[in-house]
């Protein structure tokens, strides 16, 4: 009895072991930010009565796994009140985020025992503090800011090289003046706390080529430490914890390297090197002055590994107070190398604020996508107006740079130094004629007539046998920025004795809204599916022959919002008619014979509606330039096969929608990504050449992943919904 008693025992623990081994856990997750809903890092998470806890990462964000049930969840953080939250936790249940509340008299209270007397902690305890004051101080204004950055390149060319180099080549790289480059920006700037900006770009000088130079625009990036964190997108994907910040005092060492009087007041500066807690950390110094608890002073540098354009990358700011009401920047410089071999670039950008209006008042829709304008009349300031706005002397480097780039473009935009140019874009050489093409450009005009290379004019591996031919374009661009281009393409079939050849007419009316409209037509080979695998593409069933005519028309609607509508009218035939070149099918291993239909007309109608959400830009003189957005673009296309009109025999309705974007990762690179699904919503009379294919992969290359799938051996027609 007492046996069987036993055995129950062990049954019954080893049941209720069992269904406590069943049970499912679910990721619980969140996010914590302070009262301005700026992430905190380090933040203490904990369930109540559990062992299980973590800590938020650099964007505030926790996550652990967790039992479906009822809990209570802690939050603790330094200089913050603790809070709790009560919680069902379960699949798919709802994120649990929190703001916590500063709580000065907690911080008072902390005590860092260190084996030090430094005070450094305590003292950047007090900046803290006072930190959301000295913020809300100047919630908007407006100032003017003098921007001038230069590069100075480095150049080592090898022995060898060297010795290739004329005298004057090798006196100009040996010169004391560096290679150079600089630019010069003035601007009106206006501000909305927390990160709300607008620019107008009052003046612009550029000299040698700018692309590298860093800060041209304020819209690069706030480099204010009383953010928790600094996102500079231009400078890191990844954004730094800064030092002012309660999870600062975690993840930083802070040391005092010098304290001075100055009047009635003090002056300590504060050194700041990252601990063994994070990497996303600055290293660097700050002076702050006692009683207000103000950085008068801050230096700091990025960490190298987080920056892909550069080695080495330094911040100095200063700041002022204006009006005796808020501290505000005066002066930003930003010092900055990159190495390429042997090759070094070294640059630095000088920003000096000045003329600050404080708490000005801004229209509900001021701030706004457009973050920063230009007008032409900015380019054309002359000398007396960048002397009386620079606000930064110029260096003895820059004051010769000047000099020569200014005398330098005087001389190659002389009209005599432009048709010597000309002459030479314009010759006309045997190297150019048989290989490079020949053009004939009117700079007056602003026209451009372009020929093809005779080599192109053989083309030996068409369907129909070998065909000869040749192309030539002519492009015309207004002063408006307006532009005409036309391309013409005709050949003849020495097998077929015919002629084939395709025209495109491009007009782009309006450069800043897209707006563009395009004409082609003609005769030509086409493919059934222009994104199959190679081992696929160009096989004879994967061609055919058509006669077309399409108009293609697009325009920006609004912010973002991009309209595309397109009709095409076709006749298709198979290429049996045609006489076709075997010469090579004896080593084809794969059936090689072209698809086989009864001619047909073919009428189509498509429209397709593309938007970007919170698309950012900058207005340059007849242009936009798009910086991105967070959000992905989000499109929905419809495309109608029409029938009777010009005796068209399809009628169908294929309609699409997805979304795609593409993710800068820093170091990692860049990465896309696509999802998109469609169906038929009617196929009354649906030709092959319009089905919708699924693409194989190839067996000796790798696919682009954006279009195809590599695991797949064969390509396959799609007729009900799918997703991609």
């Amino acid at each position: 009895m007492k046996r069987i008693r036993f055995t129950l025992l062990i049954i019954f623990l080893h049941c209720l072991l069992s269904v406590k081994g069943l049970s499912q856990q679910y990721v619980l997750k969140g996010k914590v930010t302070d009262a301005q809903l700026e992430p905190l890092s380090y933040v203490t998470v904990q369930i109540k009565g559990l062992q299980i806890g973590t800590r938020t990462d650099d964007n505030g964000h926790y996550e652990f796994q967790l039992d479906e049930g009822e809990y209570e969840i802690v939050f603790s953080l330094v200089g913050y009140k603790k809070q709790a939250i009560k919680f069902v936790h379960k699949k798919n249940g709802e994120d649990q985020n929190i703001i916590l509340q500063s709580d000065s008299k907690n911080l008072n209270e902390v005590k860092i025992v260190t084996f030090k007397k430094d005070k450094a902690e305590e003292l950047i305890r007090n900046v803290i503090r006072k930190k959301d004051t000295i913020q809300n101080a100047a919630r908007t204004y407006t100032t003017n800011v003098y921007i001038r950055a230069t590069e100075e390149n480095e150049i080592t060319l090898s022995r060898k090289k060297r010795e290739k180099l004329s005298d004057s080549a090798l006196a100009v790289l040996e010169s004391k003046l560096p290679q150079m480059s600089m630019s010069e920006v003035s601007i009106k700037l206006d501000y909305a706390y927390p990160n709300k900006v607008k620019e107008n770009r009052l003046g612009v000088k550029n000299r040698g080529n700018t692309d590298n130079l860093f800060f041209l625009t304020t819209t690069n990036g706030d480099f204010s430490l009383y953010n928790n964190l600094l996102r500079i997108p231009a400078l890191s994907e990844t954004p730094m914890l800064s030092p002012i910040s309660y999870s600062g005092l975690i993840a930083y060492k802070y040391k005092t390297l010098s304290i001075e009087k100055r009047n009635t007041h003090t002056i300590y500066t504060i050194g700041f090197t990252p601990n063994k807690l994070g990497n996303a950390l600055l290293s660097g110094e700050l002076k702050i002055v006692d009683t207000s608890w103000t950085i008068l002073y801050s230096r700091f540098t990025f960490p190298k590994y987080h920056m892909p354009e550069y080695d080495y990358f330094e911040a100095i700011i200063q700041n002022e107070l204006v009006d005796d009401k808020a501290w505000l920047p005066t002066r930003q410089e930003f010092n900055y190398l990159t190495k390429n071999g042997k090759n070094k670039s070294s640059g630095r950008t000088v920003a000096v604020y000045n003329d600050y209006k404080v708490d000005p008042s801004f229209g509900k829709k001021y701030f706004n996508n457009e973050v920063s304008s230009t007008t032409l009349e900015a380019y054309k300031k002359d000398t007396n107006f960048w002397n009386e706005v620079r606000k930064e002397p110029l260096t003895q480097n820059e004051v010769k740079f000047i000099i020569k780039s200014d005398s330098i473009y005087r001389a190659v935009h002389s009209k005599p130094y432009l048709d010597s140019i000309d002459r030479r874009r314009n010759k006309i050489t045997l190297l150019r004629v048989l290989f490079l093409g020949v053009e004939n450009y009117n700079r007056k005009k602003e026209r451009t007539l372009s020929f093809a290379p005779l080599i192109s004019s053989f083309r030996p591996l068409l369907p129909g046998g070998t065909r000869v031919g040749t192309a030539v374009g002519y492009l015309k661009i207004f002063e408006n920025k307006t532009s005409i281009n036309i391309n013409v393409d005709a050949t003849y079939g020495l097998i077929n004795k015919d002629i084939m050849g395709t025209f495109m007419f491009q007009h782009i009316y309006n450069p800043f809204l897209q707006g563009y409209y395009v004409i082609n037509g003609g005769r030509t080979f086409d493919l059934v599916f222009t994104g199959d695998a190679w081992v696929n593409l160009f096989r004879r069933s994967n061609i055919y022959l058509k006669n077309t005519l399409e108009i293609e028309h697009g325009l920006e609607v609004a912010n973002g919002l991009v309209l595309r509508n397109t009709v095409e009218f076709a006749q298709r035939k198979s290429i049996n008619d045609l006489t076709l070149s075997r010469k090579y099918d004896s080593i084809l291993k794969f059936d090689n014979e072209p698809i086989d239909f009864n001619p047909y007309n073919a009428f189509y109608a498509s429209i397709k509606l593309e938007y970007t959400p919170f698309q950012m830009y900058i207005r340059e003189p007849r242009q936009k330039i798009i910086l991105g957005s967070n959000y992905p673009t989000i499109y929905a296309k419809w495309r109608k096969g029409i029938p009777s009109i010009f005796k068209s025999e399809i009628n169908f309705d294929y309609v699409e929608f997805g979304f795609f974007q593409k993710l800068k990762l820093g170091l990692a690179g860049i990465s896309q990504y696509q999802l998109f699904s469609g169906e038929f919503m009617s196929k009354k009379e649906l030709q092959f050449i319009d089905y919708k294919f699924i693409s194989r992969g190839n067996p000796f290359f790798f696919n682009n992943p954006l279009r195809s799938f590599q695991a797949l051996d064969s390509t396959f027609p799609i007729f009900k919904r799918f997703y991609e």
